[in-house]
This record gives structure tokens, sequence and C-alpha cells, in this order.
């Protein structure tokens, strides 16, 4: 009876293991936070540190919406708040990074989903102009594998240019050539158009990262 239930709780442990490696949970997926933007979320955004302190030093970090922030007041899809990143006519963007409980495998295959939108009205600084402009041109969405933060090593995820204003559900898969322990989201110009410009990507709701068997 002893050996029959020492048995019984190694396969019970071995299943909660195998069920762990197979399921990443991200922090903070929902982009749950205090609505800021620009320069007043200096703090950063819960679970995700802002890329731009190492890329473009200079530049404000993303939004948390909403709260009518640049003319934006469309309400979350998934729970309160969510990620607003822009692409500028300086050549500079925005992106965030945050680092995994779960190492991502090589070779392996994962599904996740996120909602993406593009806000009507979208409105900031030109960084060229230093006039007020529209942020409006239809930007993509980039997921990048890496060893740490803000490590751009393997374009994991690219977005069609995102030209809807409503909440729409992206089912993806990804197959990453190394392994990884750390994500970075980023804002990116379409490639299509051979100038940088503004625009801006929304992003809600990231499911887990689900290993498919």
């Amino acid at each position: 009876m002893l050996k029959s239930t020492h048995l019984l709780c190694l396969v019970l442990v071995s299943n909660v293991v195998f069920s762990q490696a197979d399921t990443i949970r991200l922090k903070n997926p929902s982009f749950e936070d205090t609505p800021k933007r620009g320069g007043n979320a200096m703090d950063g955004i819960i679970g995700w540190f802002d890329c731009g302190k190492i890329n473009f030093p200079q530049e404000s970090p993303p939004d948390i919406h909403p709260n009518g922030f640049w003319g934006n007041d469309s309400p979350a899809i998934d729970k309160d708040t969510y990620l607003g990143m822009v692409v500028r006519d300086n050549q500079t963007y925005e992106s965030i990074s945050t680092r995994l409980d779960t190492v991502l495998e090589a070779n392996e295959v994962y599904s996740l989903s996120f909602y993406l939108s593009k806000a009507k009205i979208y409105r900031s600084m030109s960084r060229l102009t230093e006039e007020e402009a529209d942020f409006l041109t239809p930007t993509i969405f980039r997921i990048w594998g890496g060893r740490g933060y803000c490590n751009e090593k393997e374009l994991l995820y690219e977005s069609p240019p995102i030209d809807h204003n409503n909440w729409k559900l992206y089912n993806i898969k990804i197959k990453p050539k190394y392994s990884y322990k750390s994500l970075t989201l980023s804002a990116y110009y379409d490639k299509n158009l051979d100038h940088p410009y503004n625009g801006h990507i929304l992003v809600d709701g990231i499911s887990d990262i689900i290993r498919v068997k």
C-alpha cells in the first residue's frame, strides 16, 4: 500500500511539473496598471521593462490607456487597461520586455493569442516638426525572443499593419530556433512604406503561451 501511494505521488508530481513546463504565464499580460502617458509613465509598467531606456533614452515610454490620452478613449477588451505603443517620424519606436519564468524551448511549437487595435484618434507631437500630428498610419506588432531584457535575438512574430479600430483576436503559433528566457513586444513600421512615420498600436489580453503537443 505504501509503495502504491508513493508511486501515485510521483505520477501526480510529474504531471504537475509537465503541465507547468507546457504553460508559460506572462507577468501582467493584460497590462493592468494606472493609466499613464509619456513622461508620466517613467516609473514603468507593472511586469514589463521599457526598452526605450536602452534604445532611445531621449524618448518617452509607452502608455497605459484609457484615460483620454492623445484623444484616445477606446475601452479595454480584457479587464480595465491596455498598452499603447507608437512609432515616430524620427525613426524611433516603443517596445517593452519581460523575463519568462519558464524557458521558451528551441524547436518547440507554442500557441498564444492577443488582441490588437488602432484608435480612431491618436494625436501627439511630431519629433520632426515639433507640432501636433496624427499618429494614425497603420503600424505592425512584433514579438521577439531573447536572453535578457530588450534582447531582440529572434523575430518570432510580425503582424500585418493594423488598420482596424475594433479589437481583433489574433491566434498565432511560434517556433523558436533557439531557447529564450525573455520576450520583447514592439511597435514597428510597415515595411511597404519607404519612410518612417507617426503611428501607433494598441495591445491587450495576451494569453498564456502553450506548448503544442
